[in-house]
């Protein structure tokens, strides 16, 4: 009896995991874009924007860091053409700050600095990406953009931080995403900054159409 029914629980794990993994295939070969939204903070341009850009990205990364420089002149160029929504995507097996990063960076954005915060830890990613403790430079720049640091750290730890960037992976992870940054351009996927330029070509006459 005891044999039959660990066949059973063995039967059932397998099932689980066949169904699993179905699901994670058939993601990646329709290029799913992403359905939760990101918080207002990390979005920018118009809902109604013809071209929506998903970013999974980490601040640890530096191809992410020369994205980041691509994405800022299409919104400058496109205007109300494009809308850029960015989820967190941190490689902590090879970048060990990139998951805390990504926490004050939220925080951040709930004090209004999203972007700013996000600028200064790219720009200055050598600085403080493989430090063996936590950076001084998460507070500087907390202090350079004259955010409340104490309120930030609270933050960072907070559950709902903690659970909005755990989403972010485990979506990413449902869709294949395995490299950063990724792209989904209109639910089409596109890995690094080429495969984003490419993409926007496509684009180029129907962006061009909608007025800044």
């Amino acid at each position: 009896m005891l044999d039959r029914k660990n066949a059973r629980l063995l039967a059932l794990a397998f099932f689980i995991i066949f169904i699993s993994t179905i699901a994670v295939l058939l993601a990646r070969q329709f290029n799913l874009g992403p359905e939760r939204p990101a918080p207002d903070f990390r979005t920018f341009g118009p809902k109604d924007a013809p071209v929506q850009i998903y970013e999974y990205t980490d601040f640890s990364c530096p191809a992410c860091r020369h994205a980041a420089g691509g994405i800022e002149e299409m919104l400058r160029i496109y205007g109300k053409g494009i809308r850029v929504s960015f989820k967190h995507y941190p490689l902590t097996n090879i970048h060990p700050w990139s998951t805390r990063a990504a926490a004050y960076a939220d925080c951040a954005g709930e004090q209004g600095k999203f972007r700013e915060y996000g600028g200064l830890l790219f720009e200055n990613q050598e600085k403080w990406a493989f430090e063996k403790t936590e950076p001084a430079e998460f507070r500087d720049y907390a202090a350079q953009l004259k955010l409340d640091w104490p309120e930030m750290q609270a933050c960072s730890v907070a559950p709902e931080t903690v659970k909005r960037i755990a989403l972010d992976v485990a979506e990413g992870d449902m869709k294949g995403v395995n490299a950063t940054p990724t792209f989904f351009i209109n639910g089409k996927r596109a890995v690094g900054s080429g495969q984003l330029l490419d993409q926007a070509k496509k684009f180029d006459n129907l962006l061009r159409a909608v007025k800044p």
